[in-house]
């Protein structure tokens, strides 16, 4: 169903077809600053982002397709809503009331975002809604019992927004009708460079967080919080990505680079937000605030060649990074996580920010 309820500054436009014959969408929101994000109602995905530089030139940060049939193929999740839960579960099982759930084991023997056929992958009904006198794409998907091994049929709502100061909002929220496991996020690659084909390495990077999560050699988190401390995961302060990604560390040849899910340092919404990139060159920076109490920090180790994106260019290797703002991974099978189960009655609610700005500046 596609429903518009206001002719306003959100346009939309045919992006593709399924193969059952149903249409995809792009809807584009802006604002005063000329900022442009456009969203798919397949998969919730984020498909563009035009962001200036320092001098005004406005560039697509995200990396992704030209058209439907990039997105209908990827297996990288790009600029995708992922769920039922985001990132791993272990052994592709989990246990809630004393009953035990295997799940899509789409990773290994773990299921990595929900499963492989998880919301990234669903066409989502869609509508645009006026709250305070700003419009909002509201997307809203049904997730039956059972669905990739999950328990209870789930309603869960996306709110995407962008307003006037550079900053787009994405509120996530659903509910159950019987006892289950949740954890959604965006999963959008950015190259603040604007160029695809552009190493991250020169990103300057902040994380809000004194402690990460440590992977096994099939990327499971060991379920312990190390200190960032005297490691390249202390990213409190600025750190170029190429001063630390080089650091001969067994955590990171594991994931060719950084995979791992950090803490967050607050609890609640942080004024210092989760992260900051920068990216010297042009003065783009990225701010990503959340309410979530972890994030999943991923710098495109897996990206590869073989995969070609926006006007054909090839994806390349650490060609991106991927701010995911979550549960722990694996929290539903961790004591010492202290992760609770949504139940029927309550609300899950996860809300984002994505502020836009440029900074001739090192980040403060």
């Amino acid at each position: 169903m596609l429903e518009q309820v206001l002719k306003g500054k959100i346009k939309q436009r045919a992006f593709g077809v399924l193969p059952d014959g149903r249409d995809v969408t792009c809807f584009e929101l802006s604002n005063k600053a000329g900022i442009i994000v456009r969203v798919l109602n397949y998969g919730g995905i984020l498909q563009s982002i035009l962001a200036p530089d320092r001098n005004g030139e406005f560039k697509d940060i995200i990396l992704g397709y030209d058209d439907f049939d990039g997105y209908l193929m990827d297996k990288s999740y790009h600029g995708a809503l992922v769920g039922r839960y985001a990132n791993r579960i272990a052994g592709g099982q989990f246990s809630v009331e004393g009953r035990s759930y295997i799940l899509d084991r789409n990773e290994g023997e773990n299921c990595l975002h929900g499963g492989s056929s998880g919301f990234n992958s669903k066409l989502w009904d869609a509508q645009i809604i006026v709250e305070n006198g700003e419009e909002i794409l509201r997307l809203h998907h049904v997730s039956p019992d059972g669905d990739q091994g999950f328990p209870g049929e789930l309603y869960i709502t996306a709110d995407y927004s962008l307003n006037d100061q550079n900053e787009l909002l994405v509120n996530l929220s659903a509910t159950t009708d019987q006892t289950t496991i949740i954890s959604l996020t965006m999963h959008p690659y950015f190259n603040l460079s604007g160029n695809s084909e552009h190493q991250i390495f020169d990103h300057v990077v902040s994380l809000n967080s004194n402690h990460y999560l440590p992977i096994d050699n099939g990327m499971k988190p060991l379920g312990v919080l190390l200190d960032v401390m005297e490691s390249p995961f202390d990213l409190q302060l600025p750190q170029a990505l190429h001063d630390v990604m080089d650091i001969n560390d067994e955590q990171l040849k594991i994931a060719e680079g950084y995979d791992h899910c950090f803490c967050r340092s607050s609890q609640g919404v942080s004024e210092k937000g989760l992260a900051k990139i920068l990216h010297p060159e042009s003065g783009r920076v990225l701010r990503v605030n959340s309410d979530a109490p972890g994030m999943q920090f991923y710098t495109g180790n897996h990206l590869s060649e073989d995969d070609r994106g926006k006007a054909g260019k090839p994806f390349i290797k650490h060609g991106a990074i991927c701010l995911e703002p979550q549960e722990f991974p694996n929290a539903p099978n961790e004591p010492g996580f202290e992760y609770k189960p949504l139940q029927p009655g309550e609300v899950y609610s996860h809300s984002m920010t994505f502020h836009f700005s440029t900074d001739s500046k090192e980040i403060k």
